[in-house]
């Protein structure tokens, strides 16, 4: 119990840092956390018998559903989640909208604009980006990161976009993306994730805590990934919370990871 305090407690330096592209919002690890709760009454059902154990059990299995392969994942989903069950990716600065890289290399086409979003009321579901801050949309760009969707909040960016087959000139200006996803959000997600990154080179769940009172579930995991575009190894500890209802089924999901120390690892630094 005490490393999954301190673990908490460290990671949260990198929650309220986090920033995330929305380009990569279909495909990155999606991190939130509720550290509200008091952690004495958090961990107070640690291990207790009961629903409480059986919400461990499928706590882990989750993950280590998460872990093993695309279509598991798919089928804990379906098996696990409730209907009305949500799925927190986190929070992060940007325009806050998805699009579905599958369309076409080089494309960036809108799937869904979040709600309450800077993004909301300007763009909309099959809009394409052309450029943005003059910085034309193509694949290396993509991959490189040179869009300036994420960046400091409040700032105004300028891009060009397609839409009815004519250009139109846009502005969003910068802000906090607080997104949730439905269950029908996250499974169409993963419908169109790729199948052939998905594994790990290495990982391992490291411990467990509840509280039966409030239907909660934390499980501290790590592993050891490539990602692909740079080809480089990264490794990273993630505290995944689950809310569960009296059926026993997942009513809320949140990951609090070490996106920064990921972010290093392969090469980025943080500048103003």
């Amino acid at each position: 119990m005490q490393s999954i305090i301190f673990i908490i407690n460290r990671l949260y330096y990198f929650f309220i840092n986090k920033r995330r592209l929305n380009m990569k919002s279909t495909r990155s690890i999606i991190t939130i956390t509720f550290l509200s709760l008091a952690m004495n009454s958090l961990f107070a059902g640690h291990h207790e018998s009961g629903s409480s154990h059986s919400n461990e059990m499928t706590a882990q299995n989750w993950i280590k559903a998460s872990y093993a392969g695309k279509q598991e994942m798919i089928a804990t989903i379906k098996e696990n989640m409730a209907e009305e069950g949500l799925n927190y990716p986190g929070r992060f600065v940007g325009f806050g909208f998805n699009w579905n890289p599958d369309l076409g290399e080089g494309r960036m086409v809108i799937q869904r604009v979040i709600a309450n979003s800077p993004a909301e009321g300007i763009l909309k579901p099959g809009d394409e980006f052309v450029s943005v801050e003059g910085v034309e949309v193509n694949q290396k760009n993509i991959d490189d990161e040179k869009l300036a969707f994420s960046g400091q909040p409040g700032k105004a960016v300028n891009a060009v976009i397609l839409r009815d087959g004519k250009r139109k000139n846009i502005s969003v200006t910068r802000g906090i993306v607080n997104s949730s996803n439905t269950k029908a959000q996250v499974l169409e997600n993963l419908t169109e994730a790729d199948e052939d990154n998905w594994t790990t080179i290495e990982h391992r769940i490291n411990e467990v805590a509840s509280n039966k009172e409030e239907n909660l579930v934390y499980v501290w995991h790590w592993h050891k990934s490539l990602n692909t575009t740079f080809d480089l190894e990264f490794e990273q500890n993630v505290v995944t919370r689950f809310q569960f209802n009296d059926a026993g089924q997942v009513l809320a999901r949140g990951d609090l990871s070490e996106e920064r120390l990921v972010q290093s690892q392969l090469g980025f630094s943080l500048t103003r």
